[in-house]
């Protein structure tokens, strides 16, 4: 990406004033410094932003070190930044861990989760701050992407990485809303953007094989069975989802709409169904398609393969597709296998995960279209030392008052351990041996706070 003259965004009522001054400081913040420390959260939003902030830091000539971060508890997050004398920019993390650090000096975050303000010296630019709601109207990748507007209005082009990080973060369910939808109207009319259903992939018949977002039980993960379905509908299996006609998509969306209704599944569930895809010149991918690459090299802890592919190394394509289709493989295969052995307490449902990377993707797939919808779904990944919790909500289970960001937050520290997030969807990461106290409080805190359906 060359580097053009810059320009000066005007946010025109876009955000409030105080919001736009604090972007303001950060920048100028960061145009003082020749290198920065960046630290980013390892998921397909934190990645997202990732990308957004090396390209518009390229782009001004600063030097930048990049990490990914899992979780940010005291001693881990002391010891990222103890000897750092640069500019320390975190991003999707960090406004509610400044409370374990030694330091706060020299230190830009954008976050958009819950948190508690510490009165920190640092520069702690959340969402939340300026009466923004984190969960649904900004995402991690909405705040790299408002703070590289302000570094530079040419930055306006890392607008697919704005919807990959929304994609990601499971924002668009139901439509965008907030800032995420004020600044796809302000830039969406640069990209062609088609209403269509919701399929990724070379072929029809990939795109039905690999779909795990809406996940089709018995045809996702099922060559066989995908197969026939597109044999009784006389649908070429080699056809690209594009260039179905509109016959067909209609045809295929009834049977599909067919199978999502028989898994029982929730209204938000049945919306996935359909999308606004975009596609952005110059780019292979679709928004979808952008998304679940990103977010699928993530889990599979090859987040520096998207990030080289992304700040031009093309060499790594064959590499960072591939890593795409092992991650579909492999979350299939953990859907199938973690539906079919769920446990369950009175007020919340829990599974065993087999990779921490993964816990949090199966949660979220297994939660909306495998899993029951009266209970929240709590997912364990038990390591060598600590155990890695994930845990997923629906948007009716908000509206009824659940917030698992507390739930997962006074549960573990109940166990020594740590958590929090969004109300939908929050982790944590407890000692090793405490999942049957920490679930049970779990349980507790949820009859007590939520009380269920």
């Amino acid at each position: 990406m060359e580097r053009r003259e810059s320009t000066v965004m005007d946010f025109n009522g876009l955000i409030s004033d105080e919001f736009q001054a604090d972007l303001k400081k950060a920048s100028d913040l960061i145009h003082e410094n020749e290198q920065v420390r960046l630290l980013c959260h390892y998921d397909g939003d934190g990645t997202s932003a990732a990308i957004i902030l090396t390209n518009a830091l390229k782009r001004l000539g600063i030097k930048f070190h990049l990490s990914f971060v899992k979780a940010l508890d005291g001693p881990s997050f002391n010891a990222l930044i103890d000897h750092e004398s640069s500019l320390i920019i975190i991003s999707d993390a960090g406004s509610d861990q400044l409370r374990f650090l030694d330091r706060t000096d020299n230190i830009i975050v954008l976050d958009h989760h819950f948190y508690s303000d510490s009165g920190t010296k640092a520069l702690n630019i959340n969402v939340r701050k300026y009466g923004i709601d984190g969960t649904r109207d900004a995402c991690g990748a909405t705040m790299a992407f408002m703070m590289a507007l302000e570094l530079d209005g040419n930055n306006a082009d890392l607008f697919p990485f704005l919807m990959s990080g929304i994609l990601a973060d499971r924002q668009d369910l139901g439509g965008l809303t907030g800032l995420n939808r004020s600044l796809r109207d302000l830039f969406v009319s640069r990209y062609r953007e088609n209403h269509t259903l919701n399929l990724e992939g070379d072929s029809i018949i990939n795109a039905l094989v690999y779909s795990t977002d809406p996940f089709y039980k018995g045809i996702t993960g099922n060559q066989e069975n995908s197969s026939l379905l597109l044999k009784e509908l006389n649908i070429d299996p080699a056809k690209k989802p594009a260039d179905l006609s509109e016959n067909e998509k209609r045809i295929l969306g009834k049977r599909l709409a067919k199978a999502l209704i028989s898994q029982e599944v929730g209204i938000e569930a049945l919306k996935t169904m359909e999308a606004d895809v975009l596609n952005f010149p110059g780019m292979d991918f679709n928004s979808k398609e952008l998304s679940s690459i990103i977010d699928g090299n993530t889990r599979l802890d090859s987040n520096g393969v998207v990030m080289q592919y992304f700040l031009g190394d093309k060499s790594v394509r064959a590499e960072m597709l591939d890593n795409w289709k092992i991650f579909k493989t492999r979350l299939i295969d953990y859907c199938y296998r973690s539906a079919n052995q769920l446990y369950s307490l009175s007020h919340v449902n829990y599974f065993y995960a087999p990779e921490s990377e993964m816990a949090g993707s199966i949660a979220g797939t297994l939660m909306l279209y495998l899993a029951p919808q009266n209970k929240p779904l709590v997912g364990f990944n038990v390591s060598t030392e600590n155990t890695h919790v994930s845990s997923r909500g629906t948007r009716r289970m908000i509206q009824k008052g659940l917030n698992l960001s507390t739930v997962m937050k006074n549960a573990s520290e109940e166990v020594g351990g740590s958590g929090g997030g969004h109300d939908i969807a929050a982790g944590a990461v407890i000692p090793k041996g405490k999942e049957k106290v920490f679930i049970e409080a779990v349980n507790r805190i949820l009859k007590e706070t939520w009380g269920g359906f």
